[in-house]
């Protein structure tokens, strides 16, 4: 049987992404990128025709994109099929927890921490995926990045690494990840514009110099109209040009481990000063995204639709999230990315996650769409039912009726019958999910491997705390 299915069209076309690389390639050459790591320096000093003018290294568009070529074809190579429908939280980052039923706001601590794993893991079920999204404000901050990835792993199937912040916090997590089976992936953000440099640079440099098996992703995180130019598409040429030139860079330093590449802007608000997460140009910025990304061979079927700068689960929150989710799903999204996350990311809102849950099913339904019977069947359909009146009882109805969109949480009840429920209000029916959900300390971690980074971590505390 044939289907309707709608998506997203226009945007780039093939030709304006490659007039968007050329052009980047064109900036690494005639404008420089910023390089003081001395590694970085000596491996573009010895590249044929490269450049360093001061604190600039000029790499030829040419060795660039020869570069690139093989990394598009690696990637072509290893493509796989999208994920599932899943919801990702932010692992290890939240220093804020809003309980969903005082409506208090607390700070994320060890406790907070473990019950927001145990969370997310009971809610597996639902898609959702990650270790905890908090980072435990009540320990030293040296440990805290350790002791989260730590919570994590022994309290959700689906831990994921934390992001670390210095040497000393990657030491442990890597010998946790190792205990643990998991690799080690640290996310290396270039700093903008044209400027391949920064802490993350320096720290994954030193970790792949201490021999570690260390699984680098490089990006940049280039803010519109601040440290990139407003205009969407020359920022992402300044976001590809910065890329591009850190991915040679590390090539002819030595690295020749894959590492994947993104392609992203991020909004800012200009009035307000500060990153503007959930916006119609946040929007823009990942269909744009998306479309760069796949140039470059990327799969991209994430989206950070639940980035917001909302404080609560309420009207801004979520009209910002489910509009974004919606363009993302009908743009090939089935990832998305920071459920339950409010404040710019530092505060983790239980309710939250579950109002993500239910938007994630209904975008799910939406990009479903509907089948499409023969002409025979349809008209056979009319012409023998049509003396009965209705379809509620007719085979189709009874086969299909439970397809249809329908929720516990944003119920469509009458007016009448909220009064018969007394009254309960989506906040209500969303604290009766949470108080309701199965297998909440269902998952226990291997007693050998707990027991490792028990012992991991409290070396940790002695030689850090």
């Amino acid at each position: 049987m044939d289907s309707i299915t709608y998506a997203v069209n226009g945007g780039l076309t093939g030709k304006q992404a490659g007039s968007l690389h050329a052009a980047a390639l064109r900036v690494i050459e005639e404008a420089g990128v910023r390089v003081t790591h001395p590694a970085l320096r000596r491996a573009a000093g010895a590249a044929r025709g490269a450049r360093i003018t001061d604190d600039r290294v000029h790499l030829p568009a040419a060795l660039v994109d020869e570069h690139v070529r093989e990394y598009r074809l690696r990637r072509a190579a290893t493509a796989t099929p999208p994920e599932a429908w899943r919801i990702e939280v932010l692992t290890g980052f939240a220093f804020q927890y809003l309980d969903p039923r005082s409506g208090a706001l607390r700070l994320m601590d060890t406790a907070a921490c473990i019950e927001t794993a145990k969370l997310v893991d009971a809610l597996h079920a639902q898609g959702v995926r990650g270790g905890t999204p908090g980072l435990p404000q009540d320990v030293p901050p040296q440990l805290r990045e350790i002791l989260a990835f730590k919570i994590g792993c022994q309290h959700s199937r689906t831990a994921m690494h934390v992001g670390v912040s210095s040497a000393q916090s990657a030491k442990y997590v890597y010998e946790m990840g190792r205990a643990a089976g998991m690799p080690f992936h640290f996310p290396v953000f270039c700093l903008s514009p044209l400027r391949v440099e920064g802490e993350t640079i320096d720290l994954a440099i030193d970790l792949l110099e201490q021999g570690l098996d260390v699984h680098l992703d490089l990006q940049s995180m280039p803010l519109q109209g601040v440290t990139t130019p407003i205009n969407l598409p020359a920022a992402f040429v300044e976001c590809i040009a910065t890329v591009l030139a850190a991915y040679t860079l590390l090539r002819l330093a030595g690295i020749r481990q894959d590492f994947p590449l993104a392609f992203e802007v991020y909004p800012f608000d200009l009035r307000r000063g500060t990153i503007a997460y959930g916006t119609p140009e946040h929007i823009l910025m990942s269909l744009l995204s998306g479309q760069i990304n796949r140039f470059y061979g990327n799969a991209h079927d994430r989206c950070k639709a639940f980035h917001t700068n909302a404080l609560v689960p309420d009207a801004h929150s979520c009209t910002q999230r489910a509009a974004f989710a919606a363009v993302a799903a009908l743009d090939g999204a089935r990832t998305f990315q920071f459920g339950g996350m409010l404040g710019i990311d530092k505060i983790f809102s239980p309710e939250q996650l579950v109002y993500d849950i239910e938007t994630v099913r209904y975008v799910r339904h939406l990009v479903k769409g509907c089948t499409l019977p023969a002409e025979d069947e349809i008209v056979s359909l009319l012409r023998d039912t049509a003396l009965a009146g209705e379809f509620m009882t007719h085979d189709t109805t009874l086969a299909h009726c439970r397809e249809l969109w329908t929720s516990d949480v944003f119920t469509n009840d009458s007016p009448e019958q909220r009064e018969a429920r007394h009254g309960t209000t989506v906040h209500d029916r969303a604290l009766a999910f949470l108080d309701t959900l199965p297998g909440i300390d269902a998952f226990e971690l291997d007693q050998d491997v707990s027991a490792e980074l028990d012992r991991i971590y409290a070396r940790a505390v002695r030689e850090l705390g």
